[in-house]
């Protein structure tokens, strides 16, 4: 089993649920053997959240990804390592936003 993260881009299907938020983003992360058996493991995640897909922007491979700072690289490496002691998407914070740019 691998450890995959993605960008998921998201329409919020209560808004009153979140702040009266429409939309967003999050960063997941998930253990599964191929990208063919990560994507169905995202839709359900997502889905249990009362989101709706708009985009999946990615599926790839979490390993030795640099980031920008020491900070966002202890955050990513330390979700990326939950996923996989367990069987569970591990979820980064959720960026919300109030209105969608048409």
């Amino acid at each position: 089993m691998k450890i995959y993260w993605t960008s998921v881009e998201f329409d919020i299907v209560d808004p009153s649920i979140y702040e009266n938020c429409v939309g967003g983003f999050v960063y997941l992360f998930l253990k599964a053997r191929d990208v063919r058996e990560a994507i169905p493991k995202i839709e359900a995640a997502i889905e249990e959240e009362g989101l709706k897909i708009i985009q999946i922007e990615f599926v790839a491979q979490y390993d030795e990804i640099p980031w920008d700072s020491e900070e966002e690289q202890l955050q990513y490496d330390g979700l990326a390592k939950q996923a996989e002691t367990g069987e569970a998407v591990v979820w980064d914070e959720i960026f919300a936003y109030e209105s969608r740019d048409e």
